[in-house]
């Protein structure tokens, strides 16, 4: 499985839940596009093909704080639909949920860890997989400027060693909010994955992406997203492709 089609609801949970440790509750729905240029992974972009996606989420949790609130008890469960204009046989949906602690590290810092499982359902049930992963976020800097970095590890397993896998992720964000209602972010990131099959089963890939998101009041924002990731498969070659996501939501 493609690790994006996990999409927005994912990211969006993550980071709106992170900032809301002050709300008892909290939740979204997000509605968006993604594309890339050489979904089919062909090497040296011959034979590549493209493909449009439509992404649709929401998530909803709620928190409990202790130490006298400077941390908090967080949980949340969220789902999404992914939905190809071609290739509609990897249509799926997603369902999940997390649970973890929040805590302030002082001066400007805090850490985010969560575990957490989703299921995948494909039409094609031979591709439906579950996902367990344990994700650790740090944040440092001020309201207007700060980074992020976030590690995360997943142990998928399904009934087809070509959609199961077990690997890691690393990303660094630098964010920037200019001025009260924009937010501009520039990430790097790195993952390794090891899939069940006997042959091409080591697959890592790099990526850098900058992001843009504007609030339009009311909870409600507009996002955009350009990537340029590089994908390498060990025996099975290389190869580069590019990303475009864009989207509407709101958060409460």
């Amino acid at each position: 499985m493609n690790k994006r089609f996990r999409g927005w609801a994912a990211v969006a949970g993550f980071v709106v839940g992170t900032g809301a440790a002050h709300a008892t509750f909290f939740g979204g729905v997000d509605a968006g596009a993604l594309w890339e240029s050489n979904f089919t992974g062909a090497t040296n972009g011959i034979l590549a093909s493209s493909v449009l996606m439509g992404v649709y989420s929401g998530y909803v949790g709620a928190y409990k704080g202790f130490d006298k609130n400077r941390g908090a008890w967080v949980a949340s469960v969220n789902l999404q639909a992914n939905r190809l204009r071609r290739y509609s046989v990897l249509d799926n949906d997603i369902f999940g949920g997390s649970a973890g602690v929040f805590h302030d590290l002082g001066k400007d810092a805090s850490v985010l860890a969560t575990v957490g499982g989703e299921t995948v359902r494909f039409s094609n049930t031979v591709r439906n997989l579950a996902i367990y992963m344990a994700r650790l976020h740090f944040k440092e800097g001020s309201q207007t400027l700060w980074v992020g970095e976030t590690g995360e590890y997943d142990d998928a397993r399904g009934q087809a060693g070509f959609n199961t896998y077990r690997g890691y992720s690393a990303t660094l964000a630098g964010n920037w909010k200019p001025i009260a209602s924009d937010v501009i972010t520039v990430s790097a990131a790195h993952a390794y994955d090891h899939y069940d099959v006997a042959t091409a089963s080591i697959r890592t890939s790099n990526a850098a992406s900058l992001g843009w998101l504007q609030e339009l009041g009311h909870g409600i924002y507009i996002r955009a997203q350009a990537s340029r990731e590089y994908v390498h498969v060990a025996g099975g070659g290389s190869f580069y492709t590019t990303i475009y996501a864009t989207g509407l939501g709101a958060t409460f």
